[in-house]
């Protein structure tokens, strides 16, 4: 069987997706079996997966745009063979769905990571979804979401499955730095403790939420800082509104800590004193599976996308919306710091091994 992995995942950094695909794929290799992977631009992680002896695409150096997405796909399908298409963040959706009988046998899967949009009407996003289902069942294709609310929402689908994303502790980097390294390398002094949050979508994420949580806690200890990473070390004009205007916050403020990507997040998870997943929406998030392997205390935002994280003796939910409530979940966690926890029993359950032998029975039975 000949399999084309394609995502639309252009990130500066692997992260813990690249890293389950490659992992994935050595399996899959072992097996006997063929893996070709397609993306829209060349990025150093690139290099990892060549070097890995799988063979990459990336649109921007391989095809011009002369060429539509049914001829590109049509023609990967052609030279390599493929059995089956694995697609990711909805790099040829529109292809597959409105071309499905000029692609042939070939079977299609696609891998729905997300949760409904902070839209308020959740009703019409979920009967959309079902919609959606229907169109995919007449074009025979398959889904496999990482939230349980969103496969239930696929009603018409025989073939979708529910299987949350796994952790690999593999990443791009010869050697994972150690804490005191990291913290000097983000210039976060000793005296600072500092909380985290992923933020590549602002409201979805609730960067405002946490921003006015952190300042809260400053009235208490004026030692704690946020750090955000997802926006750059220089916010852009997008970014300094939506924080000036949604919490009143200077953007400039000292204990705003802009840091770029990194690829070795989990010395980044050990330098930082907490995490914060202030999401008002969220499938499963792989920062908090990173953060919680790092035995690093976590604050949740009580969503139902982030609930398996309660399987966490290390962390702390507050009301999704309430700035006092997660103000006083900060203060408990960086009080806790990193007291003993069950967080390999937590990392051990959501394995990139279980993921793997998931994703593959998945395979078989398409």
């Amino acid at each position: 069987m000949n399999i084309l992995i394609a995502a639309d995942y252009s990130a500066p950094q692997s992260g813990n997706f690249i890293a389950s695909l490659v992992a994935l794929s050595r399996m899959i290799r072992e097996r006997g079996n063929m893996v070709i992977f397609v993306f829209p631009k060349w990025k150093n992680w690139v290099l990892w997966i060549e070097n890995e002896g799988f063979q990459v695409v990336c649109l921007d150096i391989e095809y011009n745009e002369s060429k539509s997405e049914l001829q590109v796909l049509q023609s990967l399908i052609q030279k390599y063979e493929i059995d089956l298409i694995h697609c990711h963040f909805g790099l040829f959706h529109h292809s597959i769905v409105f071309n499905r009988k000029e692609l042939g046998r070939v079977k299609v899967v696609l891998h729905d990571h997300m949760d409904f949009s902070v839209e308020p009407n959740i009703v019409r996003q979920y009967f959309s979804s079902v919609l959606r289902s229907v169109l995919y069942r007449i074009k025979g294709i398959s889904v496999v979401s990482v939230m349980k609310r969103k496969n239930s929402s696929y009603w018409f689908l025989k073939k979708k499955w529910y299987v949350p994303n796994g952790l690999t502790l593999e990443r791009n980097v010869e050697k994972s730095i150690s804490r005191e390294e990291c913290r000097k390398q983000l210039a976060i002094k000793p005296d600072e403790k500092v909380v985290l949050l992923l933020g590549w979508d602002l409201k979805r994420k609730g960067l405002d939420i946490a921003l006015q949580a952190i300042k809260k806690c400053r009235e208490t200890n004026a030692t704690i800082c946020l750090g955000i990473i997802g926006i750059g070390s220089e916010p852009g004009e997008l970014t300094k509104q939506f924080i000036e205007s949604e919490t009143g916050i200077d953007y400039q403020e000292k204990w705003i800590k802009y840091f770029e990507s990194q690829e070795d997040m989990f010395a980044v998870h050990r330098a930082i004193d907490a995490y914060i997943s202030a999401s008002r929406r969220e499938a499963f998030s792989y920062g908090l599976l990173e953060a919680i392997s790092q035995n690093t205390p976590v604050i949740v935002s009580d969503i139902a996308g982030t609930k398996w994280a309660s399987e966490y003796t290390n962390s702390f939910f507050y009301p999704t919306e309430s700035v006092d409530e997660c103000s006083k979940a900060i203060l408990k966690a960086l009080e806790c710091g990193r007291c003993k926890s069950n967080s390999q029993e937590i990392v051990d359950k959501y394995g990139i091994d279980r993921w793997i032998n998931e994703i593959i029975k998945i395979y078989d039975a398409i």
